[in-house]
């Protein structure tokens, strides 16, 4: 039975270690559970889920995939980010299309860049990212300001070029939402800001996730790829 938890007791066993689980723990780190839009749910003491505005997260373990594709049913989604294997298991049982995301962990060195400002303000960063991004301003900006409120995310700028550390716990940081004004494109700007970041963050092993034609770009800025994760979006 999938059931809604609130207290910090009630994550003991979500794994210290995995995307997933880092993305669920930030979370709940930065919202907790006193919010409607933001929710969390187990499993069978194993398996869990975050749902933020309809979008979840799925961190299984002896997963009951029937019963999650009833959950999932019941409750409508978004979308839905998780293994491959459970996007296999839960693909014919949830009306949904899976999209592959590629796994790409640092494994570059340090490196200095100059010039770079370490929380910009958040107006600022929004200026580069529309260029880039499909984002709504609003919900953008108050998610980013809680997470960045709660000490979860930050954002960073450099010379146009902008990067967000999602997260960096247990060991393990999340960077998103990289972009650069076109004006400042294929100049090395964000190469330049991936790797100083990706420095300044070890002995954290650093990933992005990022879709099949952007891996050549971050095996430039250091990264390897160490997997594949799915995201399934709901279709009609």
């Amino acid at each position: 039975m999938t059931a809604r938890i609130t207290a910090p007791e009630d994550f003991e066993r979500l794994p210290d270690r995995g995307i997933e689980a880092q993305k669920i723990r930030a979370l709940y780190k930065a919202y907790g559970a006193e919010y409607d839009f933001c929710r969390f749910y187990r499993q069978n003491d194993d398996t869990f889920l975050a749902v933020l505005d309809g979008d979840y997260i799925l961190c299984e373990g002896e997963a009951d995939y029937s019963e999650l594709a009833g959950f999932f049913s019941a409750y409508g989604f978004g979308s839905v980010f998780c293994s491959e294997k459970a996007a296999e298991e839960l693909s014919g049982r949830i009306c949904a299309v899976c999209h592959e995301i590629y796994l790409m962990r640092y494994a570059g060195g340090a490196e200095y860049a100059g010039n770079i400002e370490p929380q910009p303000q958040l107006d600022k960063v929004y200026e580069i990212l529309k260029t880039a991004f499909d984002i709504q301003y609003e919900p953008w900006y108050l998610d980013m300001s809680h997470r960045i409120r709660h000490g979860i995310s930050r954002c960073i700028i450099l010379e146009g070029s902008t990067l967000t550390v999602q997260h960096d716990i247990n060991g393990e940081a999340l960077l998103s939402q990289i972009a650069a004004l076109p004006q400042s494109r294929r100049k090395g700007n964000s190469r330049r800001l991936i790797r100083a970041v990706c420095g300044g963050l070890m002995p954290s092993e650093v990933f992005v996730l990022c879709e099949k034609e952007l891996t050549e770009f971050y095996r430039k800025c250091g990264f390897e790829p160490v997997g594949l994760k799915c995201l399934l979006k709901r279709g009609n």
